[in-house]
């Protein structure tokens, strides 16, 4: 009868603590949607410093983040880390040759799938590669995670939404899809458009299909021709 008594009490904490973390999560929910369907963005009760997490991809992706990047206030984005796969040695040459804003410090996070490795193999790279930017978001604490659709980016951001439910960080989402999509979502940004506080795209045809969407023209300088 003990034993039995003590499983009883197990699994009543265990349905308790199932049915917060699901009224957290459509609170959370709520909250995001009521920010996307919103013009107006809540004013901030407190001027601090906010801690900004970026996430660079390989190619145009790194390009694209660090002219978003150039733009941003230094004094109210701070500090600013980037997250960069592991493999990815592109990147971190283009943030050092960059002429602007160099980050605080430069994480290195596992890929979930390396190009032409097999989606068998690749079950348990995902799960490593999750597991690790789970932990790398319960040290940085993230007030905001900016990313811009590389694969890189999806278990950063579904680890940050996950604390933001828990309460370990703030965790906003700003997701800019790539300029080059211009009717069509990109997979993360498919994956990641009900979960962003702010979603960007630079074309209309791409706001007409995914009305909760902003818009913003590119931040990407043209080249100058002779």
């Amino acid at each position: 009868r003990t034993t039995s008594g003590g499983m009883l009490v197990l699994i009543a904490v265990f349905v308790l603590l199932f049915l917060a973390f699901v009224a957290r999560t459509v609170a959370v929910l709520k909250t995001i949607a009521d920010r996307r369907n919103n013009e107006k963005r809540p004013k901030r009760t407190q001027i601090r410093p906010i801690k900004t997490l970026a996430v660079l991809g390989s190619g145009g992706h790194t390009t694209e983040m660090l002219q978003l990047l150039k733009r941003v206030d230094e004094k109210l984005y701070d500090p600013l880390l980037y997250v960069i796969a592991s493999t990815d040695e592109t990147s971190e040459r283009r943030v050092e040759a960059f002429q602007g804003r160099q980050p605080s410090r430069i994480y290195r996070i596992p890929r979930s799938r390396e190009v032409g490795q097999s989606y068998i193999t690749s079950i348990g790279t995902t799960l490593w590669a999750f597991g690790f930017s789970f932990w790398l978001i319960v040290q940085t604490r993230p007030d905001l995670v900016v990313c811009n659709g590389p694969g890189t980016c999806l278990p950063i951001a579904i680890s940050a939404f996950l604390c933001r439910i828990v309460g370990l960080c703030e965790g906003n989402l700003v997701f800019v899809e790539s300029f080059c999509r211009v009717d069509s979502l990109s997979l993360t940004g498919k994956l990641l458009y009900p979960l962003a506080d702010m979603f960007v795209v630079h074309w209309k045809e791409l706001h007409e299909r995914f009305p909760r969407s902003s818009t913003a023209s590119t931040f990407v300088p043209n080249k100058k021709t002779s």
